[in-house]
């Protein structure tokens, strides 16, 4: 079974298991190959190459995906997590609350997402898990403990859909009991943590796509990866009221949603060339090129170049890039990120191997989908995803 960090743990959008596990050999040697997701997401990925015994270099801007990356991928044993949960809460009921953050505004988000009750009994417990030693072993109750606040109804927090990276509130106030919800969600967690094949070995790294930071030059045999597409899922958007009992400030996790790849702001600065040419490409190529923001198309269009630019850096000169890309509509225009995404490739010295677009299954599909008609014309787009397969040339 591969487990991944949404079989773990809600997650918005993955990789098809299928498509990694086809795109990564098994090892056949005591040379194991060194797989790499710059954007590793729900660590589909990263599992995938430890399930296959070779090694998995993961990166991720977003600090809840590293979490759940991380365990999901980790040597540790998780027999004892039930019993140290309940050592946690234990703990927590005999200490007093104090606000883990400095900044009014954390405290503020805090008061408007959690009940009274779960506020408090959230505070203690994010406390007690902090007190513990072993890493892994906190990060998998930190897992354990948003699983019951990153919902699809309401639990923890008096949210609907964060779960989908779409939070609503949708009480005022609530009896949900935080310790049994939690207790419960680390006994379920464990008992998924023991199925898990890791027969390799995988690290997790809270990183840019875009600048690799601390990655050695032609380290890595193959890179597997989903890049974002132009008004990309928020992943943060939800993930925030998970990460603010982990020491996060909705300060400092603005700024991480404002940077992300796909985000909806312009560029600080002009683009290079290719970053140009690349947005010149996509403004071409759309029905309604008037509608488009522009700042918005060129800041893409350069974060691809620099994601692009990245990849040809860490790998291998014959190294190989498998990409799963889904096409999207923006302000009526589809448009074509497969196309974008090799042509950025392409501008690096990478050469199409092959090309194949799958259905997506309809409860596999990315984000839930109404009957009305943007929506509508949304779904029909998003119904497949394209694999590219791009082999290393000439260096960029």
């Amino acid at each position: 079974m591969l487990l991944s960090a949404r079989t773990i743990h809600p997650f918005p959008a993955r990789m098809a298991p299928e498509i990694a596990l086809n795109a990564i050999p098994e090892r056949r040697s005591a040379e194991q190959l060194l797989v790499i997701d710059p954007m590793c997401g729900s660590g589909t990925v990263l599992a995938a190459a430890v399930q296959r015994g070779q090694r998995a270099l993961g990166i991720d801007i977003d600090p809840l995906a590293v979490m759940m990356s991380t365990v999901v991928t980790s040597p540790q044993n998780f027999a004892s997590l039930s019993e140290l949960a309940q050592g946690a809460i234990s703990a927590s009921k005999q200490a007093k609350a104090h606000s883990p953050w400095i900044d009014d505004e954390t405290e503020r988000f805090a008061q408007y997402w959690f009940g009274k009750k779960q506020k408090y009994q959230l505070t203690v417990l994010a406390a007690a898990i902090k007190n513990i030693e072993d890493v892994h072993q906190r990060l998998a109750l930190q897992v354990a403990l948003s699983r019951i606040i990153v919902t699809k109804s309401p639990q923890a927090s008096l949210a609907a859909d964060t779960a989908h990276s779409r939070p609503h509130k949708v009480q005022q106030e609530s009896d949900y009991d935080v310790f049994l919800g939690f207790e419960k969600s680390a006994q379920a967690l464990g008992r998924l943590l023991e199925k898990r094949e890791n027969l390799g070995s995988a690290n997790v790294l809270l990183g840019d796509s875009r600048t690799l930071g601390g990655i050695s030059d032609g380290c890595a045999d193959l890179a597997v990866t989903s890049p974002p597409y132009l008004n990309a899922l928020d992943y943060l958007r939800g993930h925030k009221l998970a990460l603010i009992w982990f020491g996060h400030s909705i300060p400092s996790l603005r700024e991480i949603r404002r940077d992300s790849i796909g985000a909806e702001r312009a560029l600080d600065g002009p683009p290079d060339e290719l970053g140009q040419d690349l947005a010149d490409m996509i403004t071409d190529s759309v029905s309604e090129p008037d509608t488009l923001p522009k700042g918005m198309i060129l800041r893409f269009a350069h974060d691809m170049v620099g994601f692009a630019k990245q990849l040809r850096r860490v790998l291998k000169a014959d190294g190989s890039v498998v990409v799963v890309v889904g096409n999207s509509t923006l302000k009526g225009n589809y448009i074509r990120n497969d196309l974008i995404t090799q042509t950025a490739l392409e501008a690096m010295g990478f050469a199409l191997a092959s090309r194949h677009e799958r259905e997506i299954p309809p409860q596999k599909r990315y984000m839930a989908m109404s009957s009305r008609g943007a929506d509508m014309a949304l779904a029909k787009r998003m119904r497949s995803e394209v694999v590219l397969t791009m082999k290393g040339t000439a260096r960029g």
